[in-house]
Parts: C-alpha cells; structure tokens; sequence
C-alpha cells in the first residue's frame, strides 16, 4: 500500500494557503499546508507567569483557531481537553480535518507544542505562545517529524485567531481517519484512494505554483505510476491550464478503471478548485473519458457513457 509522504517544512505566505503540506506519512489524504503570517510584526506575546498551569493552558487552547488569508482562505486548528486536535482544511465547498494528537509543556517561555501525527511515531516538536490580545503564534516554519523542536519564533509566525470555544468539528466536515484509509485486498477501493488523493494533490499544487502538476513525481506525493493492479497516468488538457486529469487503467479484467478531474472555477472573483471521479460501471482496462466540465455553478460533472460519478 504505497503511502503518500508529506513535508511540514514547505511552508509559505498567507497569499499560497495551502503550498504543500502539513502531514507526514498520512496514507492516501490530500497535502496539506499551514499559512504562514505575513512579514507585519505581530502583537508582542504575552509573558506566561512562573506558575501556569498545563490546565489553565490546556483550558485557554481548546476551541477552534483559524489562520486566514487575503483571499479568504482559511485553515484551522480545533484542540480537545483530552488531547486530541484537528486541522481542518477547506477546497472549495469542501472542508476536510485530519486528527491529531497534542502535548504541551507551559513552563518554557515560549512554550512546547509537541503535535503527534498519523503513522508517524516521531512527533513534530514546535513553540507557542499567545499575544496580548489574544492569538496564538504557532511556530510552523521548518518544523518537521523528528527534527529538534525550533528555540525561537522565525520572522514568518503563523498566527492564529481564536474562533470559537467550541471543540466540537462543524457539521459537514469530512474525517480523514488513517486507520480507516486502508482498504483490506480492496484493489478498487486503492484506486479510487489514489485518484482522489491524486486529485487533492493537484488542487494543493495549483494553488502553490498557479498550474497543474503535469507528472506524478511533480506531485511528491509517494504514488508509483504502476502497480500489480493498476496503471497511474496524468493526462494534461493543454496550455490553457484550466483543467487536468488523472486516471488509473485495471491491468486485470475483473477490475474497474477511473477517471478524475481537477477544474478551476472562478466565483465572485475568486479563483477555486473542483473535483470529481468518474468509475467504469462494468470492470474495464480502460479508463472512462474526460467528464465533462459544468458551466454553471448549480450543474453537476458529467461523466461519459459508461461510467457514473462517484459521491
């Protein structure tokens, strides 16, 4: 079951959102990327008394914190009492969160934040504090799986919002659960894992690079073009980059094929990114044709003859 390896040392400006990506060794989840604040200095932090405890810490953490761009963007935390946390990403109308586990230790100044991630048994070591008016910086840039943990903040903080004190995810949000991503001698449900992290990858690095990734090793995401049962290929749909397609082709004739498409759409000025997958309704070795794009925003992707779109 190939994994797909991630970097949380590709950090960049809030103006990229997403560059690529949070998580390590997260099998088969979209890249993931934490904004980092703008050059403007933040609010100085406020000093934590001597005496703070991890539960007064604890206590001021859990809720939702939310890291927004000038485009509207966004990317939050949500933290548990009990040691749990969620980074919940959005494309488009869709809105992902990755579970997480946290530990923090409030007597250094500033203070450790050690972040546990899926598949991952090293953690990533990182600083926090909050500023006087009540952020969290949140020492993101160069941090990476088993890397010692920074000393000092770097001039790109991420900075975070407190939304709400709310632990609870918000409804409609998508769990991307590892434990739950790999599919037991399922070669079909491998497939459609791939394609669509394929896809989420693709949507990630147009928003980093202003274009489609044009081969699978551009993506970085660990996929190899070839496996026992499938065949792995980006098809691009020409210069004018609005569009490009991934498709995986049984090797067996018992298996079915895929097809999954990355569109851009621009709403109310803004530039967004769209999926979908398209699966041949009887086995094929070869993969469904491109679906055909919507033009309006209430139409749906259309998938050729032969095949259905997946939910």
């Amino acid at each position: 079951m190939p994994q797909i390896i991630l970097d949380f040392n590709k950090l960049k400006t809030a103006s990229k959102f997403l560059t690529y990506s949070l998580l390590v060794a997260l099998p088969l989840t979209f890249p993931t990327n934490v904004l980092a604040q703008p050059t403007t200095a933040p609010t100085p932090a406020v000093s934590q008394p001597a005496n703070s405890s991890e539960d007064a810490i604890i206590k001021k953490l859990v809720g939702q914190w939310e890291n927004k761009d000038s485009s509207g963007q966004n990317i939050s935390f949500i933290f548990t009492a009990d040691g749990k946390m969620f980074l919940i990403m959005g494309f488009g109308e869709k809105s992902v969160a990755y579970p997480l586990k946290y530990q923090i230790n409030s007597t250094p100044n500033p203070m450790y934040l050690d972040i546990t991630l899926p598949d991952n048994p090293k953690p990533v070591l990182t600083i926090f504090d909050f500023t006087a008016d009540g952020q969290m910086r949140l020492q993101i840039q160069g941090t990476n799986p088993g890397q010692p943990r920074p000393t000092k903040f770097s001039a790109d903080i991420s900075l975070f919002k407190k939304v709400s004190d709310n632990a609870t995810l918000p409804k409609n949000v998508e769990i991307l659960d590892p434990s739950q991503e790999k599919p037991a001698n399922n070669p079909q449900s491998e497939a459609k894992q791939i394609v669509g992290a394929m896809n989420r990858a693709q949507q990630a690095y147009f928003l980093e690079n202003g274009k489609f990734a044009k081969t699978i090793q551009e993506l970085q995401i660990g996929i190899e073009s070839t496996t026992e049962n499938y065949r792995y290929r980006i098809v691009s749909q020409g210069k004018n980059n609005q569009s490009v397609v991934q498709t995986a082709t049984a090797k067996k004739p018992d298996l079915k094929s895929y097809t999954g498409i990355v569109f851009i759409r621009k709403i109310k000025g803004e530039t967004l990114t769209n999926t979908a997958i398209c699966e041949t309704v009887k086995p094929a070795t070869q993969a469904p044709a491109i679906p055909k794009i919507p033009t309006k925003a209430s139409q749906g992707v259309q998938c050729p003859a032969g095949s259905i779109l997946l939910p």
